[in-house]
């Protein structure tokens, strides 16, 4: 009886090993989504005409369309779209920085896409250790890789 409860213990603790979340899997599957978002935002920017903007917060992001609205043209945030709408990172992860075009954006500061908009985009990621950077590429898509060290 004894070695039985101890045989159900090491399985109950695999189990439970098994199936704790592997921050750097975790934010990696963030990266690649945001990585895939910006280059459907820009796209849709390039081909609908109207700029969209991405906008960074410590714990999530949110995309802004550009609308003309009562007091005239002004940036809107999206809300009600299945792409678009406003996202926060899963638990502790969070946004390190921001550089657009060789420069340091602040959150709540937008990065226009698409059109006349960036040519450069890099957004680190960080959650426990792991450290993600999403990057706009020179052909104008967007990937990511881990960054060590």
């Amino acid at each position: 009886m004894l070695v039985a409860l101890v045989i159900l213990a090491i399985g109950v603790s695999g189990a439970v090993l098994a199936f704790r979340p592997d921050p750097g899997r975790q934010l990696g599957q963030e990266a690649e989504r945001l990585a895939l978002l910006l280059g459907q935002a820009e796209e849709e920017s390039w081909l609908g005409g109207m700029p969209l903007a991405w906008v960074a917060r410590e714990d999530g992001y949110e995309f802004q369309r550009r609308e003309l609205t009562i007091d005239g043209p002004g940036w809107v945030t999206v809300r009600g779209d299945d792409l678009f709408h406003p996202r926060a990172l899963p638990g502790l992860a969070r946004i390190q920085w921001v550089q657009a075009d060789g420069r340091e954006l602040g959150f709540g500061e937008r990065a226009v896409l698409g059109g006349q908009g960036l040519q450069q985009l890099a957004v680190s990621l960080t959650l426990g250790a792991a450290r993600m950077r999403v990057e706009r590429r020179p052909d104008g898509s967007y990937g990511f890789v881990e960054v060590t060290g």
